[in-house]
């Protein structure tokens, strides 16, 4: 059965299935799916508690608004065109290219995602948020080392930037490194205790080192904080199926699959499916 964690922006850390839900204006979630148990939950696009973006009254900042705008709402094609022009105007504005950067990878092409982030952190070195989300980039097409050289940075000049720590965390784990993972997961929710994400990344992390207990606990923890939250049913089903509770892991596996219908996740649904009947036999 899979183990879905959480990601934000359209990320795939290990292999096939992701899906990307806007979430704010310059925040996206991903849910990356993969065959070897274990799915991250990474977050893109997210600014650093301490710092958020600064717009100008120009027709450049306009448009870099504009492109915000309609990124937030799911027409990543729109946003590119309102980005260039900001460009085309500004050329020495980071957070549009930074922008641009989330709709490329919105729609799937990381390379020109990674460029625009490289254009962004040459313009602004000191941008933690275009270091997390190259971080996202360089992890979706299989550099996790390269990537948790991003959130290093990220986290440097942001030391309370509770998401690229969550960031480094799904890194880590997709390398073997379950315990550094976990002391990431574990810092991001010191930094943020309504951290769901956080929550339900460190129970998948736990799940793989045998705490079925430990990550039965985190589970439930996240779908308390977010009851609509479908990975942590799913994640809450296999390591309550692992301890025999064939029950309790259909009740939650069966929610997960209300919830990712109900969202429009055929995906997530289909793989929730899957669950439930393997779990059958």
């Amino acid at each position: 059965m899979k183990r879905w964690l959480l990601e934000q922006g359209r990320v795939k850390l290990k292999k096939i299935l992701t899906i990307g839900v806007l979430t704010a204006l310059s925040a996206i979630t991903s849910v990356s799916c993969s065959n070897n148990k274990e799915v991250l939950v990474t977050e893109i696009g997210v600014s650093p508690p301490s710092r958020r973006t600064t717009t100008n009254n120009s027709q450049a900042g306009q448009l870099y608004i504009q492109g915000q705008r309609q990124h937030s709402q799911g027409d990543s094609q729109a946003a590119i065109a309102s980005y260039d022009k900001a460009i085309n105007l500004d050329p020495d504005y980071g957070a549009a290219y930074r922008g641009r950067g989330l709709a490329y990878f919105d729609l799937g092409d990381k390379q020109k995602a990674i460029a625009d982030y490289n254009e962004a952190i040459r313009l602004s070195p000191n941008d933690a948020e275009a270091f997390n989300s190259r971080g996202n980039a360089r992890a979706s097409v299989g550099d996790n080392a390269g990537a948790i050289t991003d959130y290093n940075e990220a986290i440097r000049l942001f030391p309370n930037y509770a998401e690229a720590y969550n960031n480094r965390g799904n890194a880590r784990s997709v390398q073997g490194d379950k315990a550094g993972a976990i002391e990431d997961f574990n810092q991001a929710i010191r930094l943020n205790p309504r951290y769901a994400i956080a929550y339900n990344n460190r129970g998948n992390a736990r799940a793989a080192q045998g705490d079925s207990q430990g990550a039965i606990s985190d589970y439930n923890q996240a779908i308390r904080l977010n009851p609509n939250f479908g990975p942590a049913y799913n994640n809450r089903g296999n390591a309550r199926a692992a301890q025999g509770d064939k029950q309790g892991a259909l009740e939650d596996l069966k929610q997960a699959a209300e919830i990712f219908q109900r969202q429009n996740n055929n995906d997530l649904y289909q793989q929730a499916m899957n669950n439930i009947k393997e779990l059958g036999q």
